[in-house]
């Protein structure tokens, strides 16, 4: 244990919480989707550029590699992340689940969805696609009210 310089030890206090008794999120907390869509797109536009590269017969150059995009896909859900949880300022009581995914798309159609139990008057999702006709990313988020 270590002392400081009076020879008491030095340990934060425990801090105890008071309940709050807040059941909803106030008006200026609440979760905004679209500017949450708006953010994850601009990083969906950044992360992925690069496979917008072709060679000279104009054809995509980028080929899919499992472990690249595995390494991909971390990086786009850790910068939603940061961005979605910075552009929420002081509205600490949402819990945030981000799910992310990246493939290779030849031509076929490609749906992806999601359920969720949840409380429709708190909680919402946002969710923001990019596609350049070779490769598609999918960027989810998920909001839940945390009483």
């Amino acid at each position: 244990m270590a002392y400081d310089g009076d020879g008491l030890p030095s340990v934060e206090p425990v801090k105890v919480f008071e309940n709050t008794y807040i059941i909803g999120p106030r008006e200026n907390e609440r979760f905004d989707a679209s500017a949450a869509e708006k953010l994850m797109k601009g990083v969906l536009d950044e992360k992925m550029s690069y496979t917008n590269e072709r060679d000279k017969k104009g054809r995509f150059s980028w080929v899919f590699d499992m472990e690249e995009t595995g390494e991909l896909v971390q990086d786009i859900t850790t910068a939603c992340h940061d961005k979605v949880k910075d552009s929420m300022g002081a509205a600490p009581r949402y819990k945030l689940i981000f799910q992310c995914s990246v493939g290779e798309n030849n031509g076929q159609a490609i749906r992806q969805a999601s359920r969720c139990l949840w409380d429709k008057e708190t909680d919402n999702c946002a969710t923001a696609t990019w596609t350049n006709g070779r490769v598609y990313a999918v960027a989810t988020c998920f909001a839940l009210f945390f009483e």
